[in-house]
């Protein structure tokens, strides 16, 4: 298990067609001397619900069927599947409307097949 404390936490969108979707998380210094974790889904062409995984371990990086996945107020968990596969816990601090964009961002990135679990929403 790898744990990343994000200084810096980026999403975007292609707005205009709601094509292409991404979420960065970075450590300090990242990429070049801190950890990151790069989460993209392209909604252009059939993806056969692949999302596509990257971390500065470039040999786990790849298209995969995210299927554990867990978001809380402060922490990402997430761990991707295969031999090459691993885990990983972000910690990060958001003011409550960047949570709230970067949950809708996710839930569209991890849409099915991929799961997705979201702790304390009702």
């Amino acid at each position: 298990m790898k744990t990343l404390k994000a200084t810096t936490v980026t999403y975007s969108e292609n707005l205009e067609g709601r094509e292409y979707f991404q979420v960065l998380f970075e450590e300090e210094g990242a990429p070049k001397r801190g950890g990151y974790v790069l989460l993209q889904r392209q909604f252009e062409m059939p993806d056969g619900g692949e999302s596509y995984f990257e971390c500065d371990e470039f040999e786990r990086s790849g298209h995969y069927i995210i299927r554990k996945a867990k978001l809380s107020r402060n922490k990402f968990e997430i761990e991707t599947p295969g031999r090459r596969g691993g885990k990983w816990v972000i910690s990060f601090e958001l003011e409550e409307d960047r949570y709230e964009q970067l949950k809708e961002v996710l839930q569209i990135i991890l849409r099915k097949p991929s799961r997705l679990i979201i702790e304390g929403d009702s």
